[in-house]
Order: structure tokens, then sequence, then C-alpha cells
């Protein structure tokens, strides 16, 4: 599978490269994402610079760095269109495109770190064909990571594939366990931890029903009408119980870890 190639033409990313409102509310996602992964982060515990892996725009970086004061910042992406915006809406931040194996081996040496104070991954593992082999190598680059992951294996999402043929390039799914297992095969002590869905966030929550109400309008009478109903129901399941809401539609797990290495 050619990474770059999918994701210079995912049509999610291309929406957010190019239209205003669909980058408006991605950075509304973006920043509900930042208010959790800075949770986790004490007060006392400073860092001087964060490397981002996945960056696609930048957008989370910096919204997470001005958070937490790091004045230092480096992006690494696969996609080179993800890349080319980055560097246009952040151009005192700097971005590398690649893997991993790219941004260790081809980085001049003056601008390579021997470990970076702050590792972020947000919703990138899941993208990853080898999901330990990723950590490890993560572990690598800094004592400290703060990681967003989808928690995807629940009853929604039954009947996803999973795998090369995702439109979303979802390669794995997870629950909280096996969430935490990645983490622990991979070397990773887990500092701080919780779980946390979007739709318990009012300004993501009122987004996301504005979009579905444009989406609903777009439907025949009858229609619209069950679907209403429908996510009326949804909308009154999630806030029964917050295990059970996770079993149905699944949620995100936001930690903090430290390298035993």
């Amino acid at each position: 599978m050619d990474f770059e190639k999918f994701y210079n033409r995912q049509s999610d990313y291309i929406g957010f490269r190019t239209d205003p409102a669909k980058r408006e509310e991605y950075t509304i996602t973006v920043d509900w994402k930042a208010r959790q992964l800075e949770k986790l982060v004490p007060p006392s515990k400073p860092f001087n610079n964060i490397l981002e892996v996945g960056c696609a725009m930048g957008i989370l970086l910096n919204n997470l760095a001005n958070r937490l004061s790091i004045a230092e910042r480096i992006g690494l992406d696969i996609s080179s269109e993800n890349i080319k915006v980055a560097k246009e809406l952040y151009p005192g931040v700097t971005f590398y495109q690649g893997t991993i194996e790219d941004f260790k081996d081809k980085t001049p040496q003056k601008d390579q770190f021997s470990k970076f104070d702050l590792v972020l991954l947000s919703d990138i593992v899941e993208h990853i064909p080898d999901d330990i082999k990723f950590m490890k190598e993560v572990s690598g680059l800094s004592s400290f990571v703060v990681i967003n992951l989808p928690l995807e294996k629940c009853l929604k999402n039954r009947n996803r594939k999973y795998g090369e043929d995702d439109p979303s390039g979802h390669l794995q799914w997870y629950d909280e366990e096996m969430a935490v297992k990645l983490i622990n095969t991979a070397g990773f002590e887990i500092i701080n931890s919780f779980t946390m869905n979007a739709f318990n966030d009012k300004i993501y929550l009122d987004m996301y029903r504005k979009k579905r109400r444009v989406r609903l309008k777009k439907k025949p009478v009858h229609l619209m009408l069950f679907w209403e109903v429908f996510y009326l129901i949804e909308d009154n399941l999630k806030l029964v119980h917050k295990g059970f809401s996770e079993k149905i539609f699944g949620t995100n797990y936001f930690a903090l870890l430290k390298s035993k290495g």
C-alpha cells in the first residue's frame, strides 16, 4: 500500500486542506482533542520541544504546544500534501515528510535530536500495519509520549471492514484492554489515562448536530423523520451510562506514557 498516495488522495484530508468549512469543523475536533491531551500533563512537568508523528496539517501540534507552552515544534507526516499545507499555516514550525525511518535516516544531523522531550501520537496508531513495532520505534524517540487512540471495537463498528480497503485508512481497531496491552508490550508505563467521547463536549456536539441537521434536510420527509427519532434515541443512550455507551459507540483513549527503556 502506498501510504503517501493514499493520504494525499483521501477525501477527508482533501476537504480539510481545501474547504474552509470542513477545516473549521476539523479545527473544532482538534481543539477538543488538545484539551483532553492537556489534562494528561502535570503543570510541574515542563517540556522544551515536541514532535508529532502523523501531524497532518500541524493544527493539533500547535494547539497542544501553545497550551503546554512548548516553543520548539516538529511535525512529521507521510502525506506530502499535508506537509505542504502545514508549512503554509505554520511557517515558524519545522515539518518533515515521510516515516519515522525517513526522519531518522534523511534529516540533516544538525536538525536531529537524540531524544525529544515529548512525542505526540493522535489518531495515528490505528493507521499503522505493525502497531507494536511502531510503538517501539516511538519509545526510542522520547521518554514521554501523549497518545490519543480511538477505541472503535464496539457494536456500531461490528460490520466495518478494517484494513487496506477502509476509506479512512484504519488498519486496526481497539478496545481499552487491547490499547493497554499494546502500550505495555511496546515497553511503556502508563502514567495517566482516561477515556472520553467527544459527544460529551458541548462545542463538539453543537457542531456535530449542525452537520447532522444539514444532512437530514436533504432526505425525503419520511426518512428525515425516521432519522430524527433514531438520533434522538442515540443521543440519549450516550447519556445513560459511560461504559454502556462505549460498548455501543466506542470512545477515545487518552494517556501519558513513559518509556521503560
